[in-house]
């Protein structure tokens, strides 16, 4: 398990970004993993403001990870910003989507009482229209279980004051993949990034 984090270490940044994630985050599917979603938010906050970048993101990692290894940074870090992006490989390991919201809760209710971040979680894309599961369909990616996951996304983000960034409305995301037919390319993270910027650059002024 690796917590990786990268940015300005001298602690005189503007704000500190915490990524909470999986592969994602860490930008696999990019070539270079620099053109992940993480890096682009963090490219494009750097044209107004210094910015100190903690990417969490633990290839595979589950929400139980996301909880008990990448939340307690989180907080240690005491970020102005947090993105997560979480839900897609519970998904297909087949994990029960309300012990996954029971999680969630904990890791957005943690984030809310214990520090002063703006925190923007994106919802999922339609996995079950990806080239891995359109050539290999899974019992595990159906469309009911993704709707179940985003049900329970956009719950605990309301319950929470957790900003919503909406991938389920972007259908883009699922034709802009990488060679694996699984991660977005350097195309589909950039959607996902401007996403994600359409919420926190006004939330940030």
């Amino acid at each position: 398990m690796t917590l990786s984090g990268c940015g300005d270490s001298s602690g005189d940044a503007d704000i500190t970004y915490v990524a909470i994630g999986a592969s994602d985050a860490a930008g696999v599917g990019a070539s270079p993993n620099t053109k992940g979603y993480v890096f682009l938010i963090e490219d494009r906050l750097e044209r107004d403001r210094s910015v100190d970048l903690v990417n969490l993101g633990i290839p595979g990692a589950e929400i139980t990870e996301l909880v008990e290894a990448e939340l307690p940074v989180a907080v240690e870090e005491d970020p102005e910003l947090v993105t997560v992006f979480a839900g897609g490989n519970d998904i297909v390991d087949g994990d029960d989507p309300g012990t996954f919201e029971d999680e969630l809760k904990e890791l957005l209710s943690t984030l809310a009482r214990e520090t002063r971040a703006r925190v923007f979680i994106a919802t999922l894309p339609n996995l079950v229209a990806l080239p891995r599961f359109q050539a290999t369909p899974s019992p595990n990616v159906t469309d009911q279980r993704v709707k179940a996951f985003n049900a329970a996304i956009i719950r605990q983000a309301q319950a929470h004051g957790a900003e919503l960034v909406r991938l389920d409305l972007a259908p883009l995301l699922t034709q802009r993949v990488s060679e694996d037919g699984f991660h977005p390319s350097n195309e589909g993270y950039e959607v996902m990034a401007n996403l994600f910027l359409e919420k926190i650059l006004p939330a940030l002024g």
